[in-house]
């Protein structure tokens, strides 16, 4: 009797786990979220059983990978032992939903643990995710905030989820700021599997009907927008933020701190190559002085700005916030959400009490 279980099925399920067992660079680069890692072969065996595969057989590929899975039973049955006294259900999946995932599930099942395997695979949810992106998505209003470099736009989407709005932070998940300047102070590699599961994840979880977005094009540094969401940005209801230069300043100042002189260095050569060579030494010269908060007023005023303001007036905004503090421009956004009948609005929450 097969013990599979296909992805739809398990978003029906109350009380389980998946459990990863593929090594954990692939988990780390394709992850299912919400998932754990417990490999059954480390990086480096993977990478032999696979030079075993292709150099000498089938066979010795999987002689190995028994000898190398034998040996990390005891820490994989620990974890799993574990994992058993908190969920109903340990479902398994490896990269396809073959050798590593079915001898763990086989495994555990003869033990006496609930298991199932992931049918398919982290290939099969991934077909799923792409197949279903759209029709998830519908139904989803999208407030989008936009305004220009260093107006804090993530900030204060990240202070809006504190107070428990629903926000998609794209530039969070996708691991970049969106400019020439977006991947550094990044701890992650960007990865468009990964990138595509989280913003799915975060579709299928949303009970809210609505997210509140930053404007971005369809590129975010190596990674792409879904379609569908990247249609319900552009036809979403839209806010204009703003603020100071010595706000912007300070906000730029933030979010690229740990920043070498070096990495600075290399994203200006980017910038470089749109601008004059007098420019791009004016700009140099000041990184070289080590002037940062000088030179990024001074790249926000002659190179982002008039860039930004090409198509500023692309959309009808329907909130205008300029704000001193960055606190203002939250309320000012939650209110505008508790009008158009997004959020509740305090006395009507102590009404439903």
């Amino acid at each position: 009797m097969m013990r599979e279980i296909n992805f739809e099925d398990v978003l029906k399920l109350k009380n389980y786990i998946l459990i990863d067992v593929r090594s954990p660079k692939e988990f780390e680069e394709e992850p299912i979220p919400g998932a754990i890692n417990i490999p059954s072969l480390l990086d480096d065996e993977r990478a032999e059983v696979g030079t075993a595969y292709v150099q000498v057989s089938k066979e010795k590929a999987k002689e190995i990978g028994i000898e190398k899975i034998s040996k990390r039973l005891p820490v994989i049955f620990k974890e799993i032992n574990e994992l058993s006294k908190k969920y109903d259900k340990l479902i398994f999946y490896c990269a396809r939903g073959g050798m590593r995932s079915t001898t763990l599930e086989v495994l555990f099942n003869s033990l006496g643990y609930k298991t199932l395997k992931l049918q398919g695979g982290y290939k099969a949810y991934r077909q799923y995710i792409l197949n279903n992106m759209a029709d998830k998505n519908k139904g989803i209003k999208y407030i989008v905030v936009h305004g220009r470099t260093g107006e804090g736009k993530t900030k204060i989407l990240e202070k809006l989820q504190e107070k428990n709005c629903s926000v998609l932070n794209l530039e969070k998940i996708a691991n970049h700021k969106g400019s020439f300047f977006g991947g550094l102070c990044e701890n992650r590699k960007q990865s468009q599997k990964r990138f595509d599961g989280e913003v799915f994840d975060a579709i299928i979880k949303n009970d809210k009907k609505y997210f509140l977005a930053e404007s971005e094009s369809k590129r975010i540094g190596d990674i792409y927008v879904p379609e569908s969401v990247y249609a319900s940005i552009v036809n979403g209801l839209h806010i204009f933020v703003s603020t100071t230069m010595e706000n912007r300043v300070k906000v730029i100042m933030e979010d690229y701190s740990s920043a070498s002189i070096e990495e600075l260095e290399q994203c200006l050569l980017k910038v470089g190559k749109y601008i004059s060579k007098e420019r791009y030494n004016r700009y140099h010269s000041l990184l070289m002085e080590n002037k940062i908060a000088l030179l990024s007023e001074i790249l926000m005023k002659e190179y982002y700005d008039p860039l930004y303001d090409v198509g500023i007036d692309k959309y009808t905004y329907d909130l205008d916030v300029h704000y001193e503090n960055m606190d203002e421009a939250v309320d000012k956004i939650i209110e505008f959400l508790q009008e158009r009948g997004f959020e509740q609005k305090p006395e009507e929450v102590e009404t439903s009490i």
